[in-house]
């Protein structure tokens, strides 16, 4: 079995957090107690169900948000959106960019169980 060593880890980390940083999106921790905790004007991806687990946070530029390509893909259970804006959460097919559910502002709950853990792009100005 392959495993990284403690300065490998933080290196992979260190290059995805640029990754998603270069594709407009802030990856953030929060304390797994803040459910739905999500600064206003952003929209916040949850590992977990009923806002827990943050794990990404994305601005209200209208653009499609390649979470996949930053290595945080296949991950998103929960959400909340406080864009002002409408958010599309994308699955990529393999050949095409699959919508999984569109987002109102200020919409926040659990994804479908069907859909769960597929996201791998947020679209803002759905």
């Amino acid at each position: 079995m392959f495993s990284l060593s403690l300065p490998h880890r933080s290196a992979v980390a260190a290059a995805a957090a640029l990754a998603a940083v270069a594709c407009g999106t802030v990856i953030s921790a929060a304390p797994a107690s803040a459910a739905y905790d999500c600064p206003g004007g952003l929209f916040c991806g949850f590992d977990h169900r009923d806002g827990n687990g943050m794990f990404v946070q994305i601005d209200a530029n209208c653009l499609l948000h390649d979470i996949g390509n930053g290595g945080i893909g296949d991950r998103l259970t929960s959400y909340w959106n406080r864009t002002g804006k409408t958010v599309g959460v994308y699955n990529w097919t393999g050949e095409r960019w699959q919508l999984l559910v569109s987002v109102p502002d200020n919409g926040r709950g659990n994804i479908l169980i069907g859909s769960d853990n597929q996201a791998d792009a947020l679209k803002v100005c759905d």
